[in-house]
């Protein structure tokens, strides 16, 4: 059996992780950042708390196989929110091509464009 404190972060987490779900599926920027920094305080609280147990309590079964789900749920979430930002990018390359330009490119002119070479060899040296 866990800690009151401990079970009460732990659900308080999962909520958040929930939460987190839901923004991510709605794909609403504003729902994202809010559920993404509640969750990553969720997980500072996790950690400030485990931190602070004691070893025994910390070996607890239970705290381990919650502590696994969330862990392999927030990998699929953070796979997930890589697509999210992949589909953006296209799509924002879509609408404004111009991004897709490097900073380096030649551009047109006598200032933009590297000097030319005559193809003769002035000096040479060993």
């Amino acid at each position: 059996m866990l800690s009151a404190p401990l079970e009460a972060v732990l659900q308080h987490i999962e909520k958040q992780f929930k939460d987190l779900s839901a923004a991510l599926v709605s794909g609403e920027p504003v729902a994202l950042e809010s559920a993404s920094a509640a969750m990553r305080q969720a997980g500072i609280d996790l950690s400030t708390l485990i931190q602070r147990l004691i070893p025994a309590e910390r070996k607890n079964p239970q705290l381990t196989l919650r502590l696994k789900a969330l862990a392999d749920g927030l990998g699929e979430r953070r796979a997930r929110l890589l697509r999210r930002t992949a589909l953006v990018e296209r799509g924002l390359n879509t609408i404004l091509p111009a991004t897709q330009d490097g900073t380096y490119t030649n551009s047109v002119g006598v200032y933009g464009s590297s000097a030319k070479s005559s193809g003769v060899l002035k000096r040479f040296s060993a």
